[in-house]
């Protein structure tokens, strides 16, 4: 289970308003003519009037009638408008349809109830003109005019709570009104502002759904398809995503690798979107012997190379290419990760010296050349010191790190942003509630992430993302997760 509180063995409670949400009224702008200027249907269904109205303390007739008076227009001139309205009203069918499938997926785990502020007459035109189709959806049905009290008063949420057997913490209340979500809100109700039917159905489906099963669903659905795309919606296939994938979910199955003779290069086939001739680098190769089995001569044999390729400063240049004199700071950590698990750090002093100054100076805030978020630098750094289980290197960078990971608690970011953070925070022993929240209510309705961005090809400006290591990385973060947030 990965929710952050226990299983409930009570069901959900889904609460939907009606109009602005399932119904959209057309006749809200019709004007009727006064003594003065005209005024709006819309404008008489807000008062006060109108509201006792829809708290049956006013007959139909009385209702029409008083607005007559107090505004100078013929109550039979309502009357129509309203009369003309309810015959053409129509809810909506799609969205409806999809609230349907819900339900039926949901299998006796959910309750549907309409809350609605609605007078009498309205409500039981609308039951005659919908029918079956539209209201068999609902288990229970609270006109404000049978309540005899509207939202949004706590009494109108009470009633309803209690008529039920409901309990606020297992109940999702949908209205397009914002007064209307915080009173529910501030009863300890889960509160939706409705936007639109398509939002509605992926915020559902993520509080009520288990984000982890649902991410794993969809990595297994596409596996070994998981490709990169760049932000012009090309396909790039490319090793380093797969690489990435493998250590995050250890699922060989998932991926699409070949395993070459000795080092690895970042693309799979031809080169894209760079020179035409593209160099093995220590990047890839490291991320690939962490992830993947080697023997330990081998992997010391592969260490002693990279070696020769510490520049002067005594920094790690990662092509296998003298004419590429390239240091990236995210990659320099990427490499010691691998040296540090072969307890071969004590080599490379500089490099590490440089990380440290990085890490104490937040350096690492505008991104490096390849990466360019400040979550690369800091996930890599948690990932190197667990990785490495180097007591020595904890006492150096463990209390600095978690300094720098809980300031960016909470920041903006993308998924993987996101993801890296509450990892990083995991790795840690730092609880994460915000990053936890706003991560899983990311998830799209097909249970993965959307491609966030991961690094970019500096010659062509080009983008890559893919929504396999996201998603990936999510389901990690949010795994981790739920034993510090309970």
């Amino acid at each position: 289970m990965t929710r952050p509180t226990p299983a409930t063995v009570n069901p959900i409670s889904l609460v939907l308003d009606l109009g602005g949400v399932l119904f959209h009224p057309q006749f809200g702008q019709v004007k009727l003519a006064t003594h003065a200027s005209p005024i709006s249907v819309k404008r008489l269904v807000s008062t006060s009037t109108w509201m006792a109205y829809e708290c049956g303390k006013l007959s139909e007739t009385e209702c029409y009638q008083r607005l007559a008076d107090q505004y100078g227009f013929q109550a039979d001139d309502l009357a129509i408008a309203i009369k003309k309205g309810r015959a053409v009203a129509d809810y909506d069918r799609n969205l409806v349809a999809r609230l349907r499938d819900f339900k039926n997926a949901m299998a006796g785990k959910v309750v549907f109830i309409l809350a609605s502020n609605m007078s009498s007459p309205d409500y039981i035109a609308l039951q005659q003109l919908w029918g079956k189709d539209f209201w068999s959806l609902f288990d229970h049905c609270f006109p404000s005019s049978a309540v005899g009290i509207r939202k949004p008063s706590m009494r109108f949420y009470r009633h309803m709570l209690g008529a039920c057997g409901a309990v606020p913490e297992d109940t999702i209340f949908v209205d397009d009104q914002a007064e209307n979500v915080l009173a529910a809100s501030a009863m300890g109700i889960k509160g939706i502002v409705f936007t639109d039917g398509e939002n509605l159905l992926r915020i559902l489906m993520n509080m009520t759904g288990d984000p982890v099963e649902r991410g794993q669903a969809f990595l297994q659905a596409k596996a070994g398809q998981h490709y990169s795309i760049t932000d012009r919606g090309e396909e790039v296939e490319e090793n380093y995503s797969q690489l990435l994938m493998l250590e995050t979910t250890g699922d060989s199955s998932l991926v699409s690798l070949s395993r070459p003779p000795r080092f690895w290069n970042f693309f799979t086939g031809a080169p894209k979107f760079t020179t035409d001739t593209y160099p093995d680098d220590l990047d890839t190769t490291s991320l690939a012997l962490a992830s993947m089995p080697y023997e330990a001569s081998v992997v010391h044999s592969m260490l002693d190379e990279m070696l020769n390729s510490v520049d002067e400063d005594g920094l790690l240049k990662f092509y296998l290419d003298d004419s590429r004199p390239r240091v990236d700071a995210v990659i320099c950590l990427n490499i010691l990760t691998i040296f540090c698990i072969y307890k071969r750090s004590y080599q490379l002093p500089e490099t590490l010296s440089w990380i440290y100054d990085i890490l104490l100076n937040r350096a690492y805030m505008h991104g490096t050349r390849y990466y360019t978020t400040p979550e690369w630098f800091l996930y890599y750094m948690s990932r190197l010191l667990s990785r490495s289980n180097d007591p020595i290197l904890r006492d150096r960078f463990e209390g600095l790190l978690r300094t720098r990971v809980m300031e960016r608690t909470g920041a903006e970011g993308d998924a993987l942003c996101l993801a890296m953070r509450l990892s990083a925070c995991n790795l840690l022993g730092i609880s994460n509630r915000p990053d936890f929240d706003t991560l899983t209510a990311a998830q799209c309705k097909d249970g993965g992430w959307e491609a966030s961005l991961m690094y970019i090809m500096p010659g062509s400006n080009t983008k890559l993302g893919n929504r396999g290591v996201t998603t990936a990385f999510a389901i990690k973060a949010l795994q981790g997760a739920v034993d510090k947030l309970n």
